[in-house]
């Protein structure tokens, strides 16, 4: 298996995260203290892990996420690092995907009180998230696909498709990824609508909309930003939201209106 190269992108890999937590549990069968090193050793000799940096990010991750524990204690040397001991809990794996969630994405709105929504995930949801200030925030798939499906009240449905129409929009989506955790939550239907939108709104020759003037600002911003053009998307149902409501949400958004 290939090591994790740079802290941060998406390049941590699932199967590589089982294996750092099922080593846990081997070492312990074996009568092992999983420590640090002791797991080290463990993945180092079966190929799966071959340097400390990697092994100390998909720990972190691992444990930030709430499926390990970490307990420190200190070592009987100076200058020794404190010996660090792993176990498996019964919690998680969860990651932060509520407003807080979106603003760490890059959403451009005044929130007055951004909620937290812990979201129970697995494996591919802890791998593709971003650990900041000691929080594991979702990826932007999960994170959108959290927020449509957590709000009942009909006012916030529309809040959340606005933050939710306003990031699809302007940022890099793995749509693959995207709709299938948003089939695995029931609400395929709606993203792939909402992501229809937001494809008339780059692609349609002929934009029946009132302000044509934001809606070139938006597409100007799309070709100095080398985002990549959907293929032409059909005229779509417009059941979640307007033409109008929409370039709205995206030039907020991109601060053009």
């Amino acid at each position: 298996m290939n090591d994790l190269r740079s802290a941060g992108k998406r390049n941590r890999s699932v199967l590589v995260a089982e294996s750092v937590a099922k080593s846990i549990e081997a070492l312990r069968n074996e009568g092992t203290e999983p420590t640090f090193n002791a797991l080290m050793a463990y993945l180092k000799f079966r190929g799966i892990i071959s340097n400390h940096r990697s092994l100390r990010v998909y720990l972190d991750y691992l444990a930030t996420s709430g499926l390990l524990s970490r307990s420190t204690e200190p070592a009987r040397q100076p200058n020794v690092r404190p010996k660090q001991v792993y176990s498996v809990t019964n919690d998680g794996p969860f990651v932060e995907a509520g407003e807080k969630a979106l603003t760490f994405h890059g959403l451009n709105w005044t929130i007055p009180a951004r909620s937290s929504d812990k979201l129970r995930t697995d494996l591919e949801g802890v791998v593709r998230g971003r650990i900041e200030d000691g929080t594991l925030y979702g990826s932007l798939e999960d994170t959108v696909v959290g927020n449509l499906t957590r709000v009942k009240d009909k006012k916030a449905v529309a809040l959340a498709l606005s933050y939710c129409a306003a990031l699809l929009a302007t940022k890099r989506v793995d749509r693959a990824y995207l709709m299938r955790r948003a089939r695995e939550r029931g609400i395929g239907e709606s993203i792939q609508e909402l992501l229809d939108e937001i494809d008339y709104l780059f692609t349609s020759p002929k934009p029946e909309l009132e302000d044509i003037k934001s809606l070139y600002a938006i597409r100007k911003w799309a070709q100095s930003n080398h985002r990549k053009t959907p293929p032409r998307a059909p005229n779509p149902r417009w059941s979640l939201l307007s033409k109008d409501e929409l370039v709205d949400v995206v030039g907020k958004q991109l601060g053009v209106k």
